[in-house]
């Protein structure tokens, strides 16, 4: 179980900037994927687009460790160009999740992947399931290393938009965190419960969208129209299922991208190949 939350907490990345005095200045949540043989980065979509322009932020950096010790940052924007390579958004504006291929350098950076044969559709989940995901949180100590919090919920309530609540608050910088179903020694489903040999405890089941505000309008007594909105969070969380992971994995334009990296990571091989027959 230890092993298993030390390679959880190497699957994370903060994202951020770096300001004018170079400064690290992390304030949102990625994790990174593997789909094929291509790694990828994977985010909340607000997180990657500039709330002034609607566009896609070019002074997004990611945090992530080195396995020489420290921490290292790539700005987001250069990967794009030198790759060329693009972020992939779900077809429903809505839906809060961007993926991009990462160059995740062997032997180099100090991170893990979630392997897509871990991927637990929302359809076996049950309400009253434990999980946790892994985050940054703004106001904790980040220097020397990229450091999640772990936090804790529950499985609320099943969403028919394929969505789900977990009874688990989040936090500004908190969004783009995985969310991996906790292990247990006892589980349950439309078949009764079983004890022992849980077969779905650290699966990876979806990612933190946004907290569920509880909101409370004071009206003026004179005019009777609305001045203040007060707002509380109500520990409930929003989490996209990995059925919308899934659904841009399959559409023709994350297909595109990694057809043509898989190609060119296949030249590459090839390549070195020759090379080492003729040394």
């Amino acid at each position: 179980m230890k092993q298993f939350i030390e390679d959880s907490k190497k699957t994370i990345t903060f994202l951020g900037k770096i300001t004018r005095e170079g400064k690290a200045e992390p304030h949102a949540t990625g994790f990174f994927i593997r789909i094929g043989r291509i790694i990828h980065l994977v985010t909340a979509k607000h997180v990657v687009i500039d709330k002034e322009t609607q566009q896609i932020d070019d002074e997004l950096v990611t945090f992530f460790n080195l396995r020489e010790g420290g921490v290292t940052s790539l700005l987001l924007k250069d990967i794009r160009e030198t790759d060329k390579t693009n972020w992939i958004f779900h077809a429903a504006s809505e839906v809060d999740i961007a993926i991009i291929p990462f160059p995740v350098g062997k032997g180099k950076y100090d991170v893990k992947v979630i392997p897509d044969d871990t991927f637990l559709p929302i359809e076996s989940l049950c309400e009253l399931y434990d999980v946790f995901f892994l985050s940054f949180q703004p106001g904790t100590k980040f220097e020397t290393r990229v450091a999640p919090i772990i936090r804790s919920g529950t499985i609320s309530r099943l969403n028919d938009d394929k969505t789900f609540y977990i009874d688990g608050a989040a936090f500004p910088g908190n969004s783009g965190s995985p969310v991996f179903l906790k292990p247990s020694p006892i589980r349950f489903d439309e078949k009764g419960i079983s004890l022992g040999g849980d077969t779905l405890g650290g699966k990876f089941v979806g990612i933190i969208g946004e907290y569920i505000p509880y909101e409370e309008v004071a009206v003026s007594i004179q005019t009777g129209r609305p001045r203040i909105v007060f707002q509380e969070n109500t520990g409930l969380s929003r989490v996209w299922s990995v059925n919308y992971i899934r659904q841009i994995i399959e559409s023709e334009q994350f297909k595109s991208q990694i057809d043509g990296l898989e190609a060119m990571l296949s030249k590459q091989e090839a390549s070195a190949t020759g090379m080492e027959k003729t040394q």
